[in-house]
């Protein structure tokens, strides 16, 4: 191929991008843009439908919007958030489940260990649900829950969640709780 031949193939190539462009053909830079903001979007939707409470939704929206079935950690939270899931014993999964979901939607969600000073000697944690009724949190001094934007979320709070000076306040053991924030789940005492 001769350099007129190459410049003139150039100059035809540029001449097409141009006039696609004129044509409304995007530039690929704005088509790439437009997906990274779609996808943020999608994410971030999903990510305040969920912090309202609105899993059913959150799903939904999810289906929807990418045309697939949702992704299994977000279809966890459906059961997360179950009565039968107010059990004692249960909250590893629970809090793994929510701050999964959490976290795959780029929120900022922290686990968050409650202990009582001596398991052995005061092992029972009671939390006071919104109905007033005490609930076994704990038979072990041992809890572990999700906190996002100063909100707590476990099988206890239901989806919406509560707020954390609201959560606590609702906590009762016969010594001191201490909280912690841990990063990987450890296995219960």
């Amino acid at each position: 191929m001769s350099m007129s031949t190459s410049r003139m193939c150039l100059a035809v190539v540029l001449l097409w991008g141009l006039a696609s462009a004129a044509y409304g053909a995007p530039p690929v830079r704005e088509v790439v843009a437009t997906q990274v903001m779609a996808a943020d979007t999608l994410r971030g939707h999903t990510l305040s439908l969920l912090a309202r409470g609105e899993v059913a939704e959150a799903i939904d929206y999810w289906v929807l919007t990418t045309g697939k079935e949702a992704p299994s950690w977000l279809l966890a939270l459906r059961t997360a958030f179950d009565v039968g899931k107010q059990e004692a014993g249960k909250c590893q999964g629970v809090a793994r489940s929510i701050y999964t979901a959490f976290t795959q939607l780029r929120g900022k969600p922290e686990l968050v260990e409650l202990r009582t000073r001596s398991a052995q000697e005061v092992p029972y944690i009671m939390f006071k649900m919104v109905n007033g009724r005490d609930m076994n949190l704990s038979l072990n001094g041992y809890h572990l829950l999700v906190r996002m934007n100063d909100r707590a979320y476990d099988a206890y709070t239901g989806a919406a969640g509560m707020p954390w000076a609201e959560y606590l306040s609702r906590l009762g053991a016969q010594s001191a709780i201490t909280q912690k924030v841990v990063e990987v789940v450890t296995e219960a005492p």
